[in-house]
């Protein structure tokens, strides 16, 4: 199990990934993730739970428009884990998150991150990212 954060505020493109400045927990060998970076390798074979939370805006001097963001595996998004939401204005806080579960087979690892698959830039804060080996 790994359990990462970002509280600082960062600023994500589209098509960007956020960043997870430290490892807050990290339990046994099944999940890597190297401080700073977005990506999260899962190296056993098995059913991952993927939870992700984070606190999101228009940044300052833009239009609020809709704010998207996905898990992704291996580059592609996962089913189920769009988050879509439009701040009421400029600099305003929405809570985000979703839960999925992921399957890695026998003889491969994935890797795993957060992408704005939006259309705007948008400004991430108290970014939380928990992965748990569940089978």
């Amino acid at each position: 199990m790994i359990d990462a954060v970002n509280v600082p505020v960062q600023s994500v493109a589209p098509n960007g990934s956020v960043l997870f400045a430290s490892t807050r927990i990290c339990t046994g060998c099944s999940v890597r993730h190297e401080e700073g970076s977005s990506r999260f390798v899962a190296l056993k074979p098995g059913v991952y739970q993927v939870a992700f939370n984070a606190n999101v805006t228009t940044p300052t001097g833009d239009v609020a428009t809709p704010l998207q963001f996905e898990i992704t595996q291996d580059g592609e998004v996962v089913a189920g884990s769009k988050m879509v939401v439009t701040p009421a204005a400029v600099g305003t806080l929405v809570n985000i998150s979703t839960t999925v579960l992921i399957r890695v087979f026998c003889d491969c690892c994935v890797s795993i991150g957060v992408r704005n698959t939006g259309t705007s830039t948008a400004n991430v804060q108290d970014a939380n990212f928990v992965i748990t080996r569940e089978c």
